[in-house]
């Protein structure tokens, strides 16, 4: 199955403290590299948590 990286997705973050969810547009591949972004997160708090400034 192939997917096309500039196929554009709706994508809809919902929190419970907020009045209504939130949607935006991306394409496959603005979200793969989002995904990536936040996959690297924890790892950059927990540096930081370490080494304090």
């Amino acid at each position: 199955m192939d997917d096309d990286p500039d196929e554009v997705l709706v994508i809809e973050l919902e929190c419970d403290d907020w009045p209504a969810p939130y949607s935006r547009t991306l394409t496959r591949r603005q979200l793969g590299e989002l995904l990536l972004l936040l996959d690297d997160m924890p790892e950059e708090t927990a540096v930081v948590q370490e080494n304090p400034a």
